[in-house]
Order: structure tokens, then C-alpha cells, then sequence
């Protein structure tokens, strides 16, 4: 495997912890009820970390990437991190 199979290989191994981050980020910019605890680069770097460690949890755990149960607690995990980097603040109106 050359350099750069090898480099598509890992970014197409990220990008569902990457993409999930973008949008799970912007989500809280519709809302304005919920004020972030960090600024959208943190949530996006905190966030995009969670979820690629969890895609590393699932690879050392079944021995394969592509598994459902992988993807599911992808998804859970980072949305009780954005739960986490949120703060609610009082609506006025």
C-alpha cells in the first residue's frame, strides 16, 4: 500500500466522526436557547475527537471498521458530548 491509498484509507475511516461533528456543531447555532460552553471550533475539535476514539474503539474491539453497532455508538457518544459542552440559559420571550 503506497502513501497515499494509505492516506485516503485513514480519511475516509474519520469522516463519519468528522461529518457528525460538523453538523452536531452547527446544530446549537439554530437554537437560541442554548448558549455553547465553548466557541464552534471547540465543540467541532471536541467532538470530532470523541467520535474518532470511539471509531478506534470499535476497530480494536471487533477487529473491522464498517460495523453497525460502531456507527450507533458513534453517534450516541458524541451526542452526550455536545450534551456536555452545552449550557441552557434562560429565554427571554
Amino acid at each position: 500500500m503506497d502513501i497515499i491509498t494509505l492516506t485516503l484509507f485513514i480519511c475516509d475511516f474519520f469522516l463519519p466522526a468528522f461529518a457528525l461533528a460538523v453538523v452536531i456543531s452547527f446544530v446549537n447555532l439554530r437554537h437560541s436557547c442554548v448558549e455553547p460552553a465553548l466557541g464552534l471550533w471547540g465543540r467541532f475539535l471536541v467532538n470530532s475527537g470523541v467520535g474518532c476514539a470511539v471509531l478506534l474503539g470499535g476497530l480494536i474491539i471487533f477487529g473491522q471498521d464498517g460495523k453497525m453497532l460502531t456507527y450507533a455508538a458513534l453517534v450516541l457518544v458524541v451526542a452526550a458530548s455536545q450534551c456536555l459542552l452545552t449550557r441552557e440559559s434562560k429565554c427571554e420571550g
